[in-house]
């Protein structure tokens, strides 16, 4: 179980952090909470946790000179920064640090937090031996890296030809073949997460590098989003090299999906290619998406007859006519209907031949607006993600039709009847009835009988406001009168009104009405 501490000045934050997952479940244990950096420094060092949640925004010490103590320390551990500021010199700061994640308080859902949590985990678990990055195996990794950008920038073919005996890979013939493998996402997000991908890309290398063993003349290279494969062969009658090249990438899929349980996509080229070719041709299949409307595996047999498609741009409203017919849809939970929609949506992109990337942004626009239309429906933001990366049309719209699906059964199952969204009054009731205690969008949810994430958006779109600000303000609001009307000491004010102490009272009431309370009241008894 992974050891977490968390961070914040803001003692309701940490309230709901601690309510906002099942911890357990995730195989997490909370092992220290403090609103100060200064106990935060002592904390670390008793505790000795995995994953450190921390605010930016601290007093003394903040977050991003924590988290730096924090590494000196523990160089393994993982940081996640959660704060209010939206501010990009923060953010800048947390990428240096190498932080997990850099996340919104006033944003923030369950889910957020889980993805976070899970990709500090996977990281733990990589550094753990549980997926082992060999330093040879790295290093060689790197080499081919800097091989195949020799080859993208056209560097002399001698030159590189010596360079690539220099790190082991045998190029002793003059043609080469070259083959471009990627993860088909409708495939890939069936068994795994978004923060799985580089692994299993880097699983597919492994497999390759693995295969290539019994393939001469076959060099796997791993790059951010793909795999390059790159065949050196000679004319030779004895062996038909196109054949040996298709076999290596069909023996490569069936791995892949014994092993995987995911069907990659591949794009070959089987032309006769000298060194120098080999760059340009790579470059125009990535760049230019040559195969969008074609086939999941896509051979060019002639590079010089495969320019770049004409593609053309969206024009405004290509989705228009299909929009409210496929809302109309999933309203009906009509599968069928779906189904056929999608078909006539990807049959109009192909005909029109549209631009793969407006196609892509198209598309997400349809799915937000059909978020717009059902309050309890948030698509995962690796959708989106998917949407752009993905390099076939058919990839794109299983995706789509997939989790259309998946809401469309999910509400079939949950009753077509609307949740009645609970009036302003009876949340204002609930606030007053509970004034010394530090209620969240998470105890308010509860008491409402809804789930909290629906609450929250629910919530901010009724007033504008986070559950948070809300409550702070309609308690300082009461403050200020109190203030003006009583002589009540400030320590004694702050416990009824749910402070923790005068200190965290003060900073709360400076912030939403702009003075101290000492200020305030002064201000206002010197009016009387």
């Amino acid at each position: 179980m992974y050891r977490v501490m968390l961070i914040d000045d803001d003692v309701p934050m940490l309230k709901v952090l601690q309510q906002m997952i099942d911890w357990e479940a995730n195989n997490l244990q909370i092992v220290g909470t403090t609103y100060s950096s200064v106990k935060a420094m002592h904390m670390f060092e008793e505790v000795q946790p995995d994953i450190v949640i921390t605010d930016i925004g601290l007093p003394q010490k903040n977050g991003i000179e924590l988290a730096d103590s924090f590494t000196s320390i523990k160089p393994d551990v993982r940081v996640i920064f959660l704060t209010c500021h939206e501010d990009f010199n923060y953010a800048q700061q947390a990428i240096k640090l190498k932080a997990d994640d850099y996340l919104i308080k006033d944003q923030l859902t369950a889910e957020q937090l889980q993805k976070s949590l899970e990709k500090s985990v996977t990281i733990l678990k990589s550094r753990s031996g549980l997926i082992r990055w060999k330093t040879s195996n790295y290093n060689s990794q790197l080499f081919r890296q800097d091989l195949l950008k020799r080859v993208i920038d056209r560097a002399p073919s001698e030159m590189t030809m010596a360079y690539a005996s220099q790190i082991g890979v045998s190029w002793n013939y003059p043609w080469f073949m070259l083959g471009i493998v990627n993860v088909q996402f409708a495939n890939f997000d069936k068994r795994y997460k978004q923060s799985e991908y580089q692994l299993i890309l880097y699983a597919i290398y492994n497999i390759a590098l693995e295969l290539s063993e019994s393939f001469e003349g076959v060099t796997p290279i791993l790059e951010k989003d793909n795999i390059a494969i790159l065949y050196n062969f000679r004319m030779n009658l004895a062996q038909n090299a196109t054949l040996h090249f298709s076999n290596f990438l069909q023996q490569l899929r069936s791995k892949c999906v014994n092993y995987l349980k995911i069907q990659p996509s591949i794009v070959s080229v089987t032309d006769r290619m000298e060194l120098d070719s080999v760059g340009p041709a790579y470059q125009q299949i990535l760049q230019g998406k040559l195969e969008f409307y074609e086939t999941d595996d896509y051979t060019i047999t002639d590079i010089s007859q495969s320019a770049a498609p004409i593609f053309q741009q969206a024009p405004q409203g290509f989705l228009n006519s299909c929009v409210s017919q496929l809302e109309q849809a999933v309203i009906k939970q009509d599968l069928d209907g779906i189904h056929s929609i999608l078909l006539e949506i990807a049959r109009n992109a192909r005909e029109s031949m549209i631009e793969p990337s407006d196609f892509a942004k198209e598309l997400s626009f349809m799915l937000r607006g059909i978020e717009l239309m059902f309050s309890n429906l948030k698509f995962e933001e690796d959708l989106f993600k998917y949407l752009t990366l993905s390099r076939t049309l058919s990839d794109s719209m299983e995706l789509i039709e997939r989790k259309l699906v998946q809401i469309t059964e999910s509400r079939d199952k949950q009753g077509t009847s609307a949740t009645q969204e609970p009036k302003l009054q009876v949340i204002q009731q609930y606030i007053e009835q509970h004034l010394a205690d530090n209620i969240t969008s998470i105890d308010m949810a509860r008491y409402l009988y809804l789930n909290p994430s629906y609450f929250s958006r629910y919530f901010k779109r009724m007033t504008g406001l986070t559950f948070t600000d809300y409550v702070h303000q309609y308690k300082m609001k009461l403050a200020t009168k109190m203030l003006k009307m009583s002589n009540q000491n400030l320590e004694s004010m702050a416990i009824g009104l749910g402070y923790s102490d005068r200190t965290y009272f003060s900073k709360v009431f400076k912030k939403y009405v702009g003075t101290t309370p000492s200020e305030y009241k002064a201000k206002h008894t010197a009016r009387k």
